[in-house]
């Protein structure tokens, strides 16, 4: 029993990653856009397999990468938010 199973891990520093009970906030999030769409079209079952279908795409999407993997996948395709600290895209050279 070398191997550790940390899936219901118990976040005990700040540093922590966010926790709905035994699963990540951001694969809540992605579960809870198809449960919602599932509702509003009135197709409630339908929703929950689909949510729970694309929150397990999501997990298997992001195991093993980095952990803001949620942030870069949006700035990457929807172009938000834009970074203030970050210079714009298209300059290539700098000085200083």
């Amino acid at each position: 029993m070398t191997h550790q199973d940390l899936s219901h891990y118990i976040p005990r520093r700040l540093d922590d990653r966010g926790k709905f009970l035994f699963w990540d906030v951001d694969v809540t999030f992605v579960a809870l856009i198809g449960i919602l769409l599932g509702v509003a079209t009135e197709y409630r079952i339908s929703g929950v397999i689909l949510g729970v279908a694309m929150a397990h795409s999501y997990k298997k999407l992001k195991s093993g990468k980095h952990p803001g993997i949620a942030a870069h996948l949006t700035y990457w395709f929807a172009g938000m938010p834009v970074p203030d600290e970050l210079p714009a895209s298209h300059f290539r050279e700098f000085n200083g």
